[in-house]
């Protein structure tokens, strides 16, 4: 039985029509989180149907409500906890790694295992890999796991996310990678020429920081770049790093093109990859 057929009789036939159809559930099978967008029609029922995630999978101990966008230099969201434990701290496995991390002080995405590990399996032995806005550390762990790379530089700004990264590197007992703290802007340049991989999974702004990327890549090297697009207008972005690698005088060719996830409306999360040539 589905949560959704658990709702069937505590809300009307036009509620269930509104019911989300699917959330995300972070976590353990001991203790997970789940996070769900809940419509403003649906908001006098948000703890029953809350209650009704929670009965059908048992693990979930808290449930929290999206209260807004994706915002702010640390990218997270704000939540509202509709029932459940107030401490939404939890352990995510994902291709053999564990992840402690709190959804409401870290951006992290159950959804993009099978894209991290679409990376991993690119990164050739002996590659030092940058990874921008690293989070908790789900890619420089993956990579570290799944590859046999020579060292992962990994920046990120959200000192809350940095103290789980830190942590989680300890719990996976990370030998290779090297976290710094602070803006993309303000802290790479110590490595400049020194990367044979660049990863920037940050689709909002990550082309603005396209120039410290190509900096940091050495003569010759590979970037993965995340951007949400149309598919029509995927040409457009092609252009704009085209054009930013000119002024840079920087030779690029385009790879590769991964459609990631669905965003919204006809709009995805891609993947570009390009090598600097």
């Amino acid at each position: 039985m589905t949560y959704k057929e658990l709702l069937k009789k505590k809300l009307t036939k036009k509620e269930m029509e509104l019911i989300p159809t699917s959330f995300d559930i972070v976590g353990s099978k001991e203790k997970a989180v789940a996070l769900i967008e809940i419509p403003k029609e649906l908001e006098k029922k948000e703890k029953t149907i809350a209650k009704a995630i929670m009965q059908k999978h048992k693990n979930v101990k808290s449930v929290l409500k999206k209260s807004s966008p994706i915002k702010g230099v640390f990218r997270v969201r704000e939540y509202k906890l509709i029932a459940g434990d107030k401490n939404t701290e939890v352990t995510h496995t994902e291709s053999g790694c564990r992840f402690i991390l709190d959804p409401r002080t870290s951006y992290f995405s159950p959804r993009e295992g099978t894209e991290r590990l679409r990376i991993a399996e690119k990164v050739l032995e002996g590659e030092t890999i940058m990874v921008f806005f690293a989070g908790v550390g789900p890619f420089p762990l993956v990579i570290e796991k799944k590859s046999k790379p020579k060292l992962i530089l990994a920046v990120e700004i959200n000192p809350m996310a940095v103290d789980y990264f830190l942590d989680n590197t300890k719990l996976n007992k990370s030998k290779l990678i090297h976290i710094v703290l602070g803006d993309v802007r303000e802290t790479v340049e110590d490595f400049y020429g020194k990367c044979d991989r660049v990863v920037m999974p940050l689709p909002e702004t990550s082309i603005h920081f396209l120039e410290e990327s190509l900096k940091c890549l050495k003569k010759h090297g590979t970037c993965h770049l995340y951007c949400f697009s149309e598919e029509v207008y995927l040409h457009d972005k092609k252009d704009e790093i085209d054009k930013i690698a000119k002024h840079m005088k920087k030779k690029i060719k385009f790879t590769e093109v991964q459609k990631v996830l669905p965003y919204g409306p006809r709009i995805w999360k891609y993947r570009i990859d390009f090598e600097v040539l």
